[in-house]
């Protein structure tokens, strides 16, 4: 009799533990947020800035931000600074306050180039196929076309960049903010990556100029 309730109480002890288990598990995330990068160009104010932010943290993303460098060394200074980050993909935003909503959709005009050690002029071009086909997906949430440009923002970025000017309204910032936001969704779940990123080849050490 004894080893009938023994038996008992330790189906009860495993289901009580199983349960306890599914509980803890439900209030886990199912995953870590995704990291990207901000940057904030040109004139934008404080408020737009911190809408942006809080927008894509409110999307679920984690959120490095940063403002624009002025300098050489500045530059070099952020983008090890960024490389650090491990993020995603990396947004240069300059958002201007207007009276409608319009875009323009950078990404760099560096070509891929041979060799493990790259100037930091080159090393945007390593990821220049997954930073267009992200500066695609935005330009298409605004029916707008994708530009090459040779941008200071991008130099010795070591991950898919694009730059972005959203012409927005005060009153209807979230609308714009929603179309940038698909944009960069339709990106993600194509699951898109970087060629060097596919054979684990991400470089670890610091820019040079």
């Amino acid at each position: 009799m004894f080893w009938k309730e023994k038996v008992k109480f330790s189906l009860y002890r495993a289901i009580l533990i199983a349960s306890t288990l599914f509980l803890l598990a439900g209030t886990l995330p199912a995953f870590a947020a995704e990291r990207i990068v901000l940057i904030r160009a040109g004139a934008t104010d404080d408020a737009m800035w911190n809408s942006a932010k809080k927008y894509f943290a409110g999307k679920g993303f984690s959120v490095a931000a940063y403002d624009q460098a002025r300098s050489i060394e500045k530059q070099i200074e952020t983008a090890n600074r960024v490389n650090r980050e491990r993020a995603r993909f990396m947004l240069i935003l300059d958002i201007v306050p207007s009276g409608r909503s319009d875009a323009f959709i950078a990404v760099t005009d560096a070509k891929k180039a041979n060799g493990l050690v790259l100037n930091a002029d080159e090393v945007p071009g390593a990821h220049a196929l997954s930073s267009q086909e992200l500066g695609s997906s935005i330009a298409a949430r605004f029916q707008k076309k994708v530009k090459s440009v040779p941008l200071f923002m991008f130099l010795g970025m070591d991950l898919p960049a694009v730059f972005v000017r959203l012409n927005v309204s005060r009153e209807r910032d979230t609308e714009t903010f929603d179309r940038l936001y698909d944009g960069v969704l339709n990106f993600t779940k194509r699951g898109s990556k970087d060629e060097r990123e596919l054979k684990g080849e991400r470089r670890d050490q610091a820019v040079e100029d």
